[in-house]
């Protein structure tokens, strides 16, 4: 142990004259900093949204209470539209008193934008499909989308590797190459230890020094929030430590190989380029050809279309009626019942069409999300952007659970107003105070906390096994 200590002592004090570590800690803390200061920019924007959606909707209702209370008190007359009548149940329920739902952000979401830059920060739940409000907004233009976001999830999983490779690239290599490598193996002293030694400091200050400026980044911009967020925390620096542990073992087995710093570079690289982006490349490419699903605007057009057909259908059945039964006049005239009867006949049968298309096409993504999540095991940088997006709740578990939620509070929505229009009986003051209400439930914890421990698992498996590699190849790795 003091000879391990000894030897770290003296590589610091040959380190810390390389210009390579300061530029190094120089673009962790900036890197780091920016990142964070991206996601407290995004969580704020998202908190604004839902701040200003929460105000608009409590000045919508309160309108629709006055207007109520005028005409129960004779003030004022019923509206003829029924679009703008305060007592009709398919209309208020239908967008007038919509409600808006939001998943609530967890204490470290400034770490990982994961799927929140998806969706909405909000959605406006109605009587009406899905589809209505689902995709009633365009979160930010798909081709900027694409090329991500710059949060500290990026910056972990796809920089913080190349700060450790660029110290340990030349671990073993470049004592060979300046000639001290033969000259510790004429000292009375084990060169695995030595090269331990160079290790643990190489790979141990970047990930010192990130895991440092995370967690002091963390305490200036969340504060007093961080007390609660322990356990993520935790699994925030696990993750930091097993992820830069496997960048670190895998530089350790291609110094084994014997070969010059050259080649050891460009077969990092190659590595580098091979994990994070092939191999993630291979296995979503696999995915979608196991389960193709149509893309997000062909299952939108296709619901448009339903809802369109449903429209028709319903023309042609009044149309038929009308034709059949000529006294009709009041149906002829789109009395405010008529109005309202039609708009109902509608809604429902466009819900019907729209929600298999939906079902359908979630059922088939759910399909290729479970391949992907199977697959991922093969890319350590998939695990870690998991991994990260879990810690910050922004992960693809969370926002299916808090779409199955507001899923089952749509259901509740629309029974509370559909039941009342088909029996065709006006809101009162009362009825108002018994709107549905969502709250939702997070099952974040337990479930998250197994999944982060897995993708943990998945990425120490694979380091542990370099790690034995490395361990053959510096016994056999010559020292001049």
């Amino acid at each position: 142990m003091n000879l391990l200590m000894t030897v770290m002592r003296c590589e610091w004090r040959i380190l810390r004259l390389d210009p390579a570590l300061w530029l190094v800690l120089m673009m962790i803390l900036g890197m780091v900093a920016y990142a964070l200061h991206n996601g407290e920019n995004l969580v704020e924007r998202q908190a604004a949204a839902v701040a200003a959606a929460s105000v608009e909707e409590q000045e919508r209702l309160a309108k629709l209470r006055k207007g109520l209370a005028d005409i129960q008190s004779g003030k004022v007359a019923p509206p003829d539209a029924p679009f703008r009548d305060p007592r009709n149940a398919l209309f208020v329920g239908g967008g007038s008193a919509a409600t808006h739902v939001a998943l609530p952000a967890q204490p470290l979401a400034i770490t990982a934008i994961g799927q929140s830059d998806l969706y909405p920060a909000t959605l406006r739940v109605s009587s009406a499909s899905k589809d209505t409000f689902f995709f009633a907004d365009e979160i930010a233009n798909p081709a900027h989308l694409l090329s991500g976001s710059f949060d500290l999830a990026f910056v972990l999983v796809f920089v913080y590797p190349l700060w450790i490779l660029a110290l340990t690239y030349n671990l073993v290599s470049g004592e060979r190459e300046q000639g001290t490598m033969a000259l510790t193996a004429s000292c009375p002293v084990q060169v695995r230890t030595v090269i331990i030694g160079k290790l643990l400091v190489r790979a141990g200050i970047p990930m010192l020094v990130t895991g440092a400026a995370v967690l002091a980044g963390l305490a200036f911009i969340v504060g007093g929030d961080l007390a609660s967020a322990g356990q993520a925390l935790a699994g925030l620096a696990l993750a930091i430590i097993v992820y830069g542990a496997f960048w670190a073992v895998l530089a350790t087995a291609v110094n084994g190989l014997g070969r010059d710093s050259a080649y050891n570079a460009l077969l990092l690289v190659a590595a580098w380029i091979a994990v994070l982006l092939i191999l993630p490349a291979l296995i979503n490419a696999w995915a979608e050809a196991r389960y193709p699903s149509p893309s997000r605007a062909e299952m939108v057009l296709a619901v448009r279309a339903a809802s369109a057909e449903a429209d028709r259908e319903r023309d042609a059945a009044l149309a038929r009626y009308q034709d059949e039964h000529p006294q009709g006049e009041e149906l002829r005239r789109g009395s405010y019942r008529e109005r309202t009867l039609r708009r109902l006949t509608v809604q429902l049968a466009a819900a019907g069409h729209s929600e298999k298309i939906m079902a359908d096409h979630e059922a088939q993504l759910q399909r290729q999300h479970a391949l992907a999540e199977r697959l991922a095991y093969a890319s350590p940088a998939l695990l870690m952007h998991d991994a990260l997006a879990g810690i910050a709740g922004t992960g693809r578990s969370r926002y299916r659970a808090f779409f199955a939620q507001v899923d089952r509070f749509h259901q509740e929505w629309r029974a509370f107003f559909i039941s009342r229009a088909q029996a065709e009986r006006m809101l009162t003051t009362d009825d108002y105070g018994r709107f549905p209400r969502f709250a939702f439930v997070d099952y974040h914890g337990s479930g998250t906390l197994s999944r982060i421990i897995s993708a943990l698992i998945g990425i120490g498996t694979p380091a542990l096994l370099l790690a034995v590699l490395a361990a053959r190849g510096l016994r056999r790795c010559r020292v001049a």
